[in-house]
């Protein structure tokens, strides 16, 4: 069991994401001095100054451990829990060879219709990242598609393309992503099929501008072979070519495509059925939980060698907990301090009288900004949401747009930010150099950049 994990946090990931977690808990507890205390309203939106300023030091080291039973105790338990048991479940799916069955399906069924076979393999990445929220995984099979790429005549660039862009536009374009979506409707109060429709047409509109964006690099390459950036490192790899691809267990295929089938549709029951809603991350979580042991006894797997492929998955992942808990503290701190309605107050005066565009674009600025430092967007939701979700109403946004300003923000810089470890890792797996990189994906995400602040302007103005 000493395979890859496909949901994993990363070890140099970890270290830097706490080291910048602790430095904000230091600055906001710095801050305790010089902000004036105040309690913020958000029924009635009013405000009322406290006296007094600081923050017992006691308080702020035992902060991780006072969330835990604060109001947003519980929602840090189900977070986290949600989280380990995602990572459990997709080992057992990854070693199991549930991933690769379905990759392989789509290989070996549209090998020969080799541009029809591109736009379905970026289509399959795309709505995994949007439905379930797995950009990683686009790292354990990035080799599968590198190798497909190179025997259709393409190049390195065009199997990243189709893999690992594909599941950062998905996870950026999401739909029920349960990372971003998912948590952060429940912070909001929101349904998380609240807005679909026009998720589902950005999701149209970001699969097409990436498939026209792959299009015109393959017709290129394949014009002019030389013109590829990797074209001499890939002239040695297809020396080594192997094109055993596209053989899979159809049982296997069959169990996981019903397995996919029956979390979309709980999923989808838990955010309309009225006495399910509220309970749609701890029902998704269970579902994971019982649906992906059923999967390994169907496929023929043994309880206890499920269980420790679950427990392994589980234990990568463990690490956001302590993520997830320093998170936490920096908003319980600015609660326990009261400064959180001071800081509210004066953002809300700030845009006082400015258009509620202003407002949205300053949510989409911001997160942009925190995502350079701080990757995890369950991490993000616990730091940000609340106060995303109080602006939003201040300024006469809706909770949808506001939500997706920030699942905006949290996800398409994952594929140029150069702190995000998962562009890091595939780029290296690749032979791909960062500046190569760079140099083949500015002008699109110039491009995406733009369309996003065009999709929240007109987001405003048809009432969205």
């Amino acid at each position: 069991m000493n395979q890859e994990k496909i949901l994993k946090i990363n070890k140099r990931s970890f270290i830097t994401v706490c080291v910048i977690l602790i430095s904000f808990m230091v600055i906001v507890y710095a801050m305790t001095f010089f902000i004036g205390k105040g309690i913020y309203n958000e029924e009635t939106m009013t405000y009322t100054p406290i006296a007094g300023t600081g923050y017992s030091f006691w308080k702020f080291i035992t902060s991780p451990i006072r969330l835990l039973g604060s109001k947003d105790g519980i929602n840090v338990i189900v977070i986290s829990l949600f989280i380990i048991i995602l990572g459990g479940s997709f080992n057992v799916m990854d070693q199991t060879h549930g991933i690769n069955a379905l990759i392989n399906y789509l290989i070996a069924k549209f090998h020969n219709k080799k541009y029809l076979l591109m736009y379905i393999i970026t289509l399959f990445f795309m709505l995994f990242g949007s439905l379930f929220g797995i950009f990683e995984e686009s790292v354990t099979l990035l080799p599968i598609i590198i190798i497909l790429a190179l025997s259709l005549g393409w190049d390195t660039f065009t199997g990243l393309g189709m893999c690992l862009l594909a599941a950062g536009f998905g996870f950026s374009t999401a739909l029920t992503n349960p990372f971003s979506v998912g948590l952060a409707s429940e912070a909001m109060g929101i349904k998380v099929l609240n807005g679909i429709w026009f998720r589902l047409l950005i999701f149209i509109l970001m699969y097409f501008i990436l498939c026209l964006f792959l299009t015109i690099h393959v017709k290129k390459i394949e014009k002019n072979p030389e013109s590829s950036p990797s074209y001499e490192s890939d002239k040695k790899k297809l020396e080594h070519l192997n094109n055993n691809f596209g053989i899979y267990n159809p049982k296997i295929l069959r169990t996981y495509v019903t397995f996919f089938i029956w979390v979309l549709i709980v999923i989808i029951a838990s955010s309309i059925l009225p006495f399910l809603q509220g309970l749609s991350i701890p029902i998704i979580a269970i579902s994971f939980l019982i649906g992906i042991f059923i999967c390994g006894l169907a496929i023929g797997y043994k309880f206890k060698e499920i269980l420790k492929m679950f427990g392994s998955g589980l234990l990568s992942m463990s690490p956001a907990i302590i993520m997830l808990l320093l998170a936490g503290s920096i908003k319980f701190i600015l609660d326990d301090a009261q400064i959180i309605g001071t800081i509210i107050n004066q953002l809300a005066t700030l845009f006082k009288g400015a258009s509620p565009i202003m407002g949205i674009l300053f949510i989409y600025a911001t997160i942009l900004v925190i995502q350079f430092f701080i990757g995890s967007a369950s991490a993000k939701v616990i730091l940000v949401i609340p106060i995303i979700s109080i602006l939003a109403k201040e300024m006469q946004i809706s909770q949808e747009l506001a939500l997706l300003a920030f699942v905006f923000g949290d996800g398409y810089t994952d594929l140029i930010y150069p702190t995000n470890p998962v562009l890091l890792i595939a780029l290296g797996m690749a032979s791909f150099s960062y500046v190569k990189w760079l140099k083949k994906t500015y002008l699109l995400q110039i491009l995406i950049l733009i369309i996003t602040v065009g999709i929240l302007i007109l987001g405003y103005y048809i009432g969205y």
